[in-house]
């Protein structure tokens, strides 16, 4: 069953692809939070959306820290793409700063984790790598 927010993020989504050529000014505001998560975004919304990210292509999603702007950026927007499984730490304090009222769409969302249990060697590698504690790791 979907969430009242689930809900609102597909009618959205789904926004994007029934009205015609999006003029500037009809772009849905998007915010992403770091570029990779930012360029799905676009590429999947094209001429209907209008993305500003977070975190920069060189920035460390890991260290960043939000500021005033990025709050107003996120206040403003009328959808917020995230990672999720905790690559944003400081998603939550943001979002209650900023007052949004704007739909959270979490991209792992369902995606099931796994972690690795000892050390594995990379293909053609001769010594093992260290054991992650990541809970996102390669699987095979």
């Amino acid at each position: 069953m979907l969430t009242r927010r689930q809900a609102l993020a597909a009618t959205a989504l789904a926004a994007l692809f029934v009205t015609p050529g999006a003029r500037a000014q009809d772009r849905l505001n998007v915010i992403a939070s770091f570029s990779i998560l930012g360029d799905f975004v676009k590429n999947v919304g094209g001429d209907r959306v209008e993305v500003a990210t977070l975190v920069g292509p060189n920035g460390n999603a890991h260290v960043y820290a939000p500021s005033p702007g990025d709050a107003k950026k996120v206040a403003d927007a009328k959808l917020v793409f995230v990672n999720g499984l905790g690559f944003e730490g400081w998603l939550e304090r943001l979002v209650k700063a900023s007052g949004t009222k704007a739909p959270i769409v979490v991209a792992t969302k369902g995606i099931k984790t796994t972690t690795m249990d000892g050390p594995t060697r990379m293909p053609g590698s001769r010594s093992p790598t260290r054991k992650s504690t990541s809970p996102i790791s390669a699987t095979r």
